[in-house]
């Protein structure tokens, strides 16, 4: 919550960051600790390496070399000659030691909130998915409210910002429009549920009126979004949210739940119908209004040229991470360069992080992506299990989630603000297998096939006369038979009969005849 308040500016080095990682700190301190009593599926072991990795890259740039070694390095001679007494002095890697530590800092709140959400349950990962719908209602009210007011509205929280747009707790409509689609997916899941809520009650008896609140709600919610991501116009965003309804559609048929009457195409069919009937008269002609424009005429294109060129330039080991604004000057040429303006970014985050990180950087993101991968079709060839059929279909809309991300980064740069980033760290932590001790059977929804059922060893009971069972049958019906199994005995018999008493103590009388008499056997 903290992150999405906080953490939508493009910038590093607002008061807004230095609070938002002060308040991750316990998070982040907290989820370390639990980490040792907390079990994790093996095959989740590459996640800390890859984690340790990133953050190895950030301070392998920010430890001092020797200056001959510095000076070696590429691009280091105009430096050299910029910075008095730079070729006697030992260097860090990074151009820009100060930008490095603050990018260093603000993988804070991400690392907090994935070491722990890792270890959560399902039930809990619900919870927390719910939150992060609920925030994202709040924030399409916020922008209605920003665009009713117009510029100068004092609901925009950044000075730098699109004035003319909804950009709810962001500084930037393309950032807004990346929350949104991810909230559409999440609300898609929980709408799916729902419905299926409504025709299991209804198969009963008739439906429930529970039921039928959460499915008016739930649907509402979709509208809602989709009404506010029209509202952002961001040509990426709008693009990948017709992919995340495809997606979405996806997801809802995977759901193994069958509901008579209602399918995925007619839920988000309605919706959008009714979206579009709600955006036409105020929406339509500021949208086209933004497709009108020429995509060729946008400053990306000379965006990326040139930090292809500063990439290459500065391989293999980069120019240090956060150092883009002051290497893209140097490559900027005249022709590119925009009257009171800089370019603060590359709009292209492939191209960005090679450029600040090198081969490392290259190497970093395909192992995510080969891990993002792996993951998401262990997840989407999963059986569903009965009772987390919402779960599975949550860790699949968070795979789909995940990859409109990446996509949007190689035209924008969603993952360089605090809030994208712990979001992002929220649905990769979505991806991995839940702790098996924090409730029976909860990676069961995420595997193959359900953990056995524990039957409860019965306690150990001894008798003089026998060994009683130490433990219950392996499987239902399954016949145990204990090894010295004492016979019934019969009534009518002395009491002490059947017992080994002292020789001292027994009696060398035969019993009364007509107590026998009395007391016959049982077996007349």
């Amino acid at each position: 919550m903290a992150s999405l308040l906080l953490g939508g500016g493009t910038r590093s080095g607002f008061l807004s960051d230095a609070a938002l990682q002060l308040v991750s700190v316990p998070l982040l301190l907290g989820a370390i600790w639990s980490l040792k009593d907390c079990h994790l599926p093996e095959y989740n072991r590459p996640v800390w390496a890859f984690w340790l990795l990133i953050i190895g890259v950030h301070v392998a740039q920010l430890v001092p070399l020797p200056p001959g070694l510095w000076a070696a390095l590429p691009q280091r001679a105009q430096l050299i000659v910029n910075l008095d007494g730079a070729a006697t002095a030992w260097m860090p890697l990074s151009v820009s030691p100060t930008a490095t530590w603050l990018a260093l800092l603000s993988l804070i709140p991400p690392l907090a909130v994935f070491l722990a959400a890792i270890q959560l349950s399902l039930h809990q990962r619900r919870n927390l998915s719910l939150i992060v719908l609920a925030f994202a209602v709040v924030s399409v009210f916020l922008g209605l409210a920003q665009l009713s007011q117009g510029a100068n509205s004092v609901l925009r929280f950044f000075s730098h910002t699109n004035t003319d747009d909804s950009v709810g707790f962001f500084a930037n409509r393309n950032h807004f429009s990346a929350f949104l689609y991810i909230a559409l997916l999440i609300a898609v899941v929980w709408a799916w549920a729902a419905v299926s809520a409504v025709q299991a009650s209804a198969d009963r008896q008739r439906p429930a009126a529970w039921a039928v609140f959460l499915m008016v709600v739930a649907l509402l919610v979709l509208v809602l979004l989709l009404v506010g991501q029209v509202m952002t116009r961001s040509r990426a965003g709008l693009a990948l949210t017709i992919i995340a309804l495809f997606g979405a559609f996806a997801v809802a048929i995977s759901d193994r739940r069958s509901i008579a009457n209602v399918t995925p195409a007619k839920m988000l069919g309605g919706a959008v119908v009714l979206v579009a009937l709600m955006s036409t008269q105020y929406a339509l002609y500021r949208i086209i209004e933004r497709f009108g424009d020429d995509p060729l005429k946008d400053a990306r294109i000379p965006f990326a040229r040139n930090t292809y060129q500063a990439a290459k330039a500065f391989m293999p080991f980069g120019s240090g991470v956060g150092t883009f604004v002051p290497v893209y000057g140097l490559f900027e040429k005249p022709q590119d360069s925009m009257l009171d303006f800089y370019a603060n970014r590359a709009h292209n985050d492939i191209l960005e992080m090679w450029l600040e990180t090198g081969v490392a950087g290259l190497v970093l993101f395909a192992i995510f992506a080969l891990w993002l991968m792996l993951r998401a079709a262990k997840i989407w060839v999963t059986p569903s299990v009965e009772g987390h059929q919402i779960d599975l279909t949550l860790a699949r809309a968070a795979a789909i989630a995940v990859v409109l991300v990446i996509a949007h980064s190689f035209v924008d740069y969603p993952l360089r603000t605090n809030a994208m980033m712990a979001l992002v760290a929220f649905l990769c932590a979505l991806l991995v297998s839940p702790p098996v001790t924090n409730e029976l059977g909860v990676q069961s929804a995420l595997e193959e096939r359900p953990p056995a059922r524990l039957v409860p060893q019965r306690p150990y009971q001894h008798d003089t006369r026998h060994e009683a069972w130490t433990q219950a049958p392996s499987s239902p019906g399954q016949d145990v038979t204990p090894a010295a199994q004492p016979q019934p005995s019969q009534r009518g018999g002395r009491w002490g009969e059947t017992i080994e008493w002292p020789e001292a103590w027994r009696n060398d009388k035969p019993p009364d005849p007509a107590r026998k008499a009395r007391d016959p056997p049982s077996n007349s």
